[in-house]
């Protein structure tokens, strides 16, 4: 197999190398663009309605007008240590604000840092919230208050401002709730055991020992992940001592990275948990643990499709029974492309975006990409055509057109054939799909057909000698098929210079380097057989007769029919 198919196959060639990058960037840039046309035609079905609502509301400089924009402006506020601007996403009058409204965001930013359950990324980032059963219309809820002995639900609420329009602000059912289980915090004890500075030192309102912690984390659950997966391949190591099977073995060795990744940021998410990290901070950590998960799953798929795709294509070249290695190689290359579009559809959720909105609009650039890349999917299909009916597989000897050559590699877009002249003809899938190909590796015996010429004195009695002599030769031979209807020995015509013997039979072989060396000990034994009948191969032989006319014979002095010559008497 030469290097650069190989490469091609494997995937380190440098133009798989950067068509694997190309992919996620493509299907990133579709999906953004296709949630932009997408929004444009909704607005366009909802009518003018909403744009003019939009109009009329004021945009609030405190991106309170959805709820996520209310909570996420209330979290920056309290961790710059601003509460009297935090105080301003709560639902109080002038004189509440006034007298406890730094008071109440303290506290509440309290209870949201360690006693809040729910996440932040999904909350609402619509104008008008989101429709829960049970929950009114201007109501949001995003979570609760867990403490030990009590649940309390923590909503949002949507209120109108003079100055501002319709904005949302935490609940006075909420912020009533708060004095209380404030008090009901309960502090570390881990803070009491350790050195003053650790508890007392503060890095975004959380003492410095928890973000030590955190970051003593990373390691930490690297090892228990390493050590699991070292100890799961030494059980396994037993296992296979009783029952060998290479294709475990194979997976099991190259699952090991992914999973010791995959392993190692479950571990880290669940010490994260027990650390009682601000609020914000935790939704920024799990997008990024969340984008690591990601990462790890796809690499683990990724690392199975390899192991399928070469364990598969084995399979494919030692049993005739398994489909073809080039539409193995076809289907992994799209499997591949399906994971990527999985991932970043996950990626998306993890952003909180909205995944019908991402779908609709996968649906529409769809459709574009369609009507723009006509002859890329022409190729594809038709690449799956010729893939499908097994017209040829990757190793194989055809002929296209008047071209013969090896096909090296059939791709999603052509294949490549290495010709007889070592040139590399590309050929687009689509128009090899309409094309006649002549699949030269498939057949099961080569047609050997020679005109044979014996001199034309041959008597008719050394002719029969000779005929059976040959078709005697060919009966024997057991690498010979006398196929009545294609095997024949005949006196087929009178040439200028021989009698022609038309030698035709089918030489039971599929390579040709074994049909040359047959047909050429066929033919030596023909001319000994030749020899024995007493003639022998025509040699084309022409006589050349030249006749001087009288004017010229006079010229030359040469004497004429009356016998004078050409001088003057």
């Amino acid at each position: 197999m030469c290097p650069r198919f190989k490469a091609l196959q494997t995937g380190t060639s440098p133009i798989s190398k950067r068509l694997r990058l190309c992919w996620p960037l493509l299907v990133l840039f579709f999906l953004l663009a296709g949630q932009g046309a997408f929004a444009g035609e909704n607005d366009k079905e909802n009518g003018s309605q909403e744009n003019n609502h939009a109009n009329e509301e004021p945009a609030d400089s405190l991106g309170r007008s959805t709820p996520r924009g209310t909570v996420l402006g209330f979290l920056h506020a309290a961790k710059a240590g601003d509460y009297r601007d935090a105080s301003r996403y709560l639902q109080l009058s002038a004189d509440e604000r006034k007298t406890e409204g730094e008071t109440l965001a303290r506290q509440l930013h309290a209870l949201m840092d360690h006693a809040f359950l729910g996440r932040v990324g999904p909350v609402s980032d619509h104008r008008d919230g989101s429709s829960e059963t049970g929950i009114p219309r201007n109501r949001e809820r995003i979570g609760e208050f867990r403490i030990p002995g009590s649940n309390t639900n923590v909503d949002l609420v949507r209120v109108s401002d003079q100055a501002n329009g319709d904005i949302w602000l935490f609940s006075p059912q909420t912020l009533a709730a708060v004095p209380d289980l404030y008090t009901q915090l309960e502090v570390s004890k881990i803070d009491a055991g350790l050195p003053r500075f650790l508890s007392t030192d503060r890095v975004f309102s959380t003492p410095l020992w928890r973000w030590i912690a955190f970051l003593l984390l990373l390691p930490i659950s690297w090892g228990i992940a390493w050590g699991i997966v070292y100890l799961l391949r030494s059980g396994q190591h037993i296992w296979w001592r009783w029952r060998h099977h290479p294709l475990l073995q194979d997976i099991h060795r190259s699952i090991s990275g992914p999973s010791t990744l995959i392993l190692a940021a479950i571990f880290h998410q669940i010490g994260s948990a027990f650390l009682g990290l601000p609020l914000l901070f935790r939704m920024y950590y799990h997008r990024a643990a969340g984008i690591v998960l990601v990462a790890g799953v796809t690499w683990l798929l990724f690392r199975l499709v390899n192991r399928w795709g070469e364990y598969a294509k084995t399979r494919a070249r030692s049993d005739s029974r398994y489909r073809s290695g080039a539409i193995l190689l076809l289907g992994q290359r799209m499997l591949k492309v399906l994971i990527v579009i999985v991932a970043v559809f996950v990626v998306f959720s993890i952003f909180g975006f909205d995944m019908t909105t991402v779908v609709a609009g996968l649906g529409i650039s769809g459709v574009v990409v369609a009507f723009a890349a006509q002859k890329t999917l022409e190729n594809l299909f038709g690449g799956v055509s010729v893939l499908g009916d097994e017209v040829i597989r990757v190793g194989e000897t055809c002929r296209i057109g008047e071209r013969v050559g090896a096909v090296e590699d059939i791709s999603l877009r052509s294949t490549r054939i290495r010709t007889l002249e070592r040139t590399e003809l590309s050929v687009p899938n689509g128009e090899l799909a309409s094309m006649s190909v002549e699949n030269l590796s498939r057949r099961d015996k080569w047609l050997l057909e020679e005109t044979i010429g014996v001199r034309a004195d041959t008597s008719s009695e050394q002719m029969r000698t000779l005929l059976k002599g040959i078709r005697a030769l060919l009966e024997e031979d057991p690498q010979v098929d006398m196929d009545p209807s294609v095997a024949s020995v005949r006196l087929i015509g009178f040439g200028e210079s021989s009698l022609d013997i038309e030698v035709s039979c089918h030489v039971l072989t599929k390579q040709l380097t074994a049909f040359r060396a047959i047909r050429e000990e066929i033919l030596l034994r023909i001319m000994d057989l030749v020899t024995q009948s007493g003639t022998t191969l025509a040699v084309p032989e022409r006589s050349l007769h030249i006749q001087r006319n009288a004017s010229e014979s006079v010229r030359r002095g040469a004497p004429d029919a009356g016998g004078r010559t050409g001088k003057a008497a």
